[in-house]
């Protein structure tokens, strides 16, 4: 594993680090965002990021660490292979996201008992496929499903604290993704809590339908879960 800082130019970002590993017979490259806050004894809360099918490299999800350094939480997003500044070839992107996540808590100012999971999209179904794997690893004390595609029963693989924020707009219906995921959650894992919010105006990247930004009303929602998953104090 290979790493080295780089001057941030966001104004939530106090300082980055790209990183350099391997992944399943491929080398990957990751970017470890920090924010401007005080690091917390313990280190800072971690987010990682699994993309969807069509985003693959670590620049489609700005907007996501741009919240979560904000709410003074690491970021860390990743380039798939073949894009961005990763190798390509032939590989499991499965065991790609693994050991992603395995450098992300890794690193140096993480506090890997407060890792948070951000799948998006298709990334919820990698992630739950996988999920016994992440959970060997780290058991991250709660995962935001963006876009969610896991179903009732799909969704009962992830036995840990869960939010699913879908789009109204999605062509996936609200109602199976997000309200009756949530609920089969909480039936089967009462102690967790689960949790949902359906976005207006959105698409179903969760940005503005019109203008691209970042729904600000899933990032309020995603941010006020995050307050109480990580038990951390916000910071906006």
């Amino acid at each position: 594993m290979i790493s080295n800082s780089v001057q941030p130019i966001e104004p939530t970002i106090g300082h980055s680090e790209y990183i350099f590993f391997a992944g399943d017979n491929v080398q990957l490259a990751g970017q470890m965002d920090y924010p401007t806050t005080t690091m917390p004894a313990k280190g800072y809360p971690l987010i990682f990021i699994i993309q969807h099918a069509t985003c693959s490299s670590r620049t489609g999800y700005l907007h996501f660490t741009r919240m979560g350094t904000e709410h003074g939480m690491a970021v860390f997003r990743w380039d798939k292979r073949g894009t961005g500044n990763s190798g390509g070839g032939t590989g499991s992107g499965t065991l790609d996201a693994i050991h992603a996540y395995k450098t992300a808590l890794e690193q140096p100012h993480i506090d890997r008992d407060s890792a948070v999971i951000i799948a998006q999209n298709e990334g919820t179904l990698l992630l739950a496929e996988a999920w016994l794997q992440f959970r060997q690893i780290q058991l991250p004390v709660g995962v935001v499903l963006a876009g969610n595609m896991l179903d009732a029963h799909d969704v009962l693989q992830i036995d840990t604290r869960i939010t699913a924020v879908v789009s109204r707009n999605d062509w996936n219906a609200w109602q199976t993704y997000a309200e009756q995921a949530a609920r089969a959650h909480h039936e089967r894992y009462p102690q967790f809590g689960a949790s949902y919010y359906v976005a207006n105006g959105s698409n179903r990247r969760l940005k503005y339908e019109h203008g691209g930004a970042f729904h600000r009303g899933v990032s309020d929602h995603i941010k006020h879960w995050l307050t109480h998953t990580c038990k951390i104090s916000p910071s906006y």
